[in-house]
């Protein structure tokens, strides 16, 4: 006899066929609808639910910013400080003689008591002195007693004049501008200016402005000498 040998292949079993279950076009329309309406009233329940918890709101006053609150409050907190200067002593003081400028004026009065400032007046063309000056005490009676002290005082060959000047006469032009020397005055300064600008590059228009002016002042001055009876001609050169 023959024995069959068994495999270890396993059976599947045969597939059943697919039942197909025919719907209407109708029936799929219904259920979509119903679906949609289903959710349009759930949304209606939550927007009608948020209403009746959500409180009626009242309008808020505009909070202040933050600049504007610092800057009341520094108005509030720094109140205005009027502070009144204290008088000061002014002594003028004539016939200086030449040497004694500003730094050995303030050393020699210094002896007196505190200088708050000295100023020597000095020529605009030359920034020499011109004899005269003012001395400032911080205290007036210190002031008082240096003026009677140093009136005709011999210093140098020259009475010095020292007369105090009242707090009623002061005023703020005694030491107004800047103190000036032998080396910085408002003419050597200009005289600087002016040979910084002639000597740097000049313009055309600039130039020809400049000979056309020369021209016409010789031309004048021409005109001028022959009235007073002088024939000449000023020949100018080539450009």
């Amino acid at each position: 006899m023959k024995i069959k040998k068994r495999s270890n292949a396993v059976r599947v079993p045969p597939l059943k066929k697919a039942i197909r279950i025919k719907r209407n076009p109708s029936d799929v329309e219904s259920t979509v609808s119903k679906a949609i309406e289903n959710v349009k009233n759930v949304l209606k329940k939550k927007r009608e639910s948020i209403k009746a918890v959500k409180p009626v709101s009242t309008p808020k006053a505009k909070e202040p910013r933050r600049n504007e609150v610092r800057s009341k409050k520094r108005v509030q907190e720094r109140p205005k400080i009027i502070r009144k200067r204290e008088p000061r002593g002014v002594v003028y003081i004539g016939h200086i003689p030449h040497g004694f400028y500003e730094e050995q004026m303030s050393e020699y009065f210094k002896q007196f008591g505190r200088v708050t400032r000295v100023r020597l007046v000095r020529s605009r063309n030359s920034g020499r002195s011109c004899g005269y000056g003012y001395v400032e005490f911080a205290v007036p009676e210190v002031a008082k007693i240096a003026a009677e002290t140093m009136n005709n005082y011999l210093m140098c060959d020259r009475l010095l004049k020292a007369t105090y000047i009242p707090v009623e006469k002061q005023h703020p032009g005694f030491f107004a501008g800047k103190s000036w020397s032998k080396e910085i005055y408002p003419k050597a300064i200009n005289r600087k200016e002016v040979t910084r600008i002639r000597n740097g590059n000049i313009k055309r228009r600039e130039h020809k402005s400049f000979v056309q002016s020369t021209k016409d002042k010789l031309s004048n001055l021409e005109k001028k000498m022959k009235e007073q009876g002088f024939d000449m001609e000023f020949i100018p050169i080539d450009n």
